[in-house]
């Protein structure tokens, strides 16, 4: 099995990009602008787990500086367990940069989901970074972090075993400007998985989270060296 992979969109809040429009009539409506001169530059590694290899690739850092006491928050609404998964290496990603930025305010996920609980609103669709940016400004957040991750819809899984003979996944993660909505810091972490055999359907979601967890920690390396100025540690 060797196909293409699948786009996992989280499932955004409707509700609250009407709020938002509301709130933000002064909010820029322009394109964001991505600043990707050398972002295109990857860094590559290899690794082997559990008799799998897997060939990585990350973004090479472009230095990122956020002022003294901003907001920052990561926005996404797990579609599965996979993501959640995904989600909560990046947020520890996001908790560790305190240690070197004691200033920078991190909102807590949980704040975001009882703002969801207490308005009840319905998510239908995916939002567009101006969108994203119009829910940050009405969170109080100067910058927001997103995530996108792509991979193999696990529901052609077929029968008792299936032969996979490469997997992989790709986990764009991006920091949105609040008041501008420009991209201020793309990273992209590929992962792909050499297999070369038949793996029965629960080896295969093992592997697909372990990529995506190599992914996750990929791309939090990425954020972290763009705030610090430094390489990450492949």
């Amino acid at each position: 099995m060797n196909t293409c992979p699948t786009t996992r969109r989280p499932m955004f809040w409707t509700w609250l990009l009407g709020m938002a429009s509301l709130v933000l009539t002064t909010s820029s409506c322009s394109e964001p602008a991505v600043n990707s001169s050398t972002n295109e530059q990857t860094l590559e590694t290899s690794l082997d787990h559990h008799g799998v290899q897997f060939d990585t690739a990350i973004s090479r850092p472009i230095p990122l500086t956020l002022a003294p006491g901003s907001k920052l928050g990561l926005l996404h609404d797990d579609h599965d367990e996979v993501e959640r998964h995904v989600r909560v290496i990046l947020e520890q990603a996001i908790f560790s940069l305190k240690a070197s930025f004691p200033d920078l305010v991190v909102v807590e996920r949980h704040s975001i989901e009882d703002l969801q609980k207490e308005f009840r609103f319905q998510a239908k669709g995916s939002v567009k970074d101006q969108d994203l940016a119009k829910i940050g400004h009405f969170l109080g957040l100067d910058y927001v972090v997103v995530f996108d991750p792509i991979y193999h819809d696990l529901n052609d899984l077929y029968g008792l075993r299936n032969q996979i003979d490469t997997w992989d996944v790709l986990l764009p993660l991006k920091i949105i400007a609040v008041n501008t909505a420009e991209v201020k810091l793309h990273c992209l972490a590929t992962v792909k998985a050499k297999v070369g055999r038949q793996m029965k359907a629960s080896e295969v979601r093992l592997l697909n989270r372990e990529a995506l967890g190599i992914a996750a920690t990929l791309a939090g390396q990425c954020l972290s060296s763009s705030l610090n100025g430094t390489t990450p540690h492949l």
